[in-house]
Formats: structure tokens, C-alpha cells, sequence
């Protein structure tokens, strides 16, 4: 039996051992003046860009399966002419969802377990904050602003 001493965590590549990212940065709230519900001018760029940041290492496939989670809502609310309230509980499902999705991509990926945990803390961040049908539209594009800066970091 060959003597595997001082190769504890190697890979075939090369050492395994987890990346470290960047800090998740909140959203805080996606508006100015909540009651007026005034759209933050910097959301879907800077904000958008540093939260994308932190998620440099998630493959583009799993990000574009969950923004495709995320968004299949709003054809639901715009083409079925289902109500808000029928789909907010399903809205708030996609935190379980997400959650398994995370879990499974960090066995396979464990080097890159900080960036999807970034990913769950933006997507659980955003839905908490989404309280009616515009919030919604204002998370979903903030997710397309991630995803578009996530998307460019992935190929550079």
C-alpha cells in the first residue's frame, strides 16, 4: 500500500483547497424612500457589481438556473393573470430551493463553497425584502444586473 503521508487534501490538479471570496455586501433596500418606493440610482450598477464580487467561482450554469427560478414568477403574474398573493408563498419557496441548490453545488465544488454561500445570502437577502409586486420587479432586475457582472468576471 503506497504511502499516502503529506498528500492529505491533494487533488489531481493540485491542492484542494477553498478560494476566499469577497465578503457578501447586503442590499440593504432597494429604495431611496421606501414609502414613496424610489428606486436607489446605484442598485443595478454599483451595487449590482460589488455583489457580483462576491460571487466570482459559481459556474454559469448554476447561476442561470437559478435566475431562471427566480424569474419564471413573472410570467406567471404577467401572462396567467394569477394574483400577487397567490404566487408570494412560492416566491418565498424559492429560499428552500435555493438552499438544497447551494448544498449540492458546494459538495461538488467545496473550493468555491464561500461564493455560493454569497449566492444564498443575496437570493435569501432579496426575497426578505420583497414584500409586494414591485419589489419583486425591482429584485428581479437587480438579479440580472448580478448575473450580467457575475457573467462578465466569469470570463475574465
Amino acid at each position: 500500500m503506497p504511502d499516502n503521508r503529506g498528500f492529505q487534501g491533494r487533488t489531481q490538479g493540485g491542492f484542494n483547497t477553498v478560494k476566499t471570496v469577497n465578503q457578501y455586501v447586503k442590499i440593504g433596500s432597494f429604495y431611496t424612500e421606501n414609502e414613496k418606493k424610489i428606486i436607489k440610482e446605484e442598485l443595478f450598477d454599483k451595487k449590482a457589481n460589488e455583489i457580483a464580487e462576491c460571487m466570482v467561482g459559481i459556474t454559469g450554469t448554476q447561476f442561470r438556473r437559478i435566475y431562471d427560478m427566480v424569474k419564471s414568477f413573472e410570467q406567471k403574474l404577467n401572462g396567467t393573470g394569477e394574483s400577487w398573493s397567490d404566487n408570494y408563498p412560492f416566491i418565498l419557496k424559492v429560499k428552500a430551493m435555493v438552499a438544497y441548490a447551494v448544498a449540492r453545488a458546494k459538495e461538488k465544488n467545496k473550493h468555491e463553497a464561500g461564493a455560493y454561500e454569497n449566492l444564498k445570502a443575496f437570493i435569501f437577502d432579496g426575497i426578505d425584502l420583497v414584500k409586494d409586486e414591485k419589489d419583486y420587479q425591482v429584485f428581479l432586475s437587480l438579479f440580472e444586473a448580478v448575473y450580467g457582472y457575475s457573467y462578465e468576471k466569469l470570463r475574465n
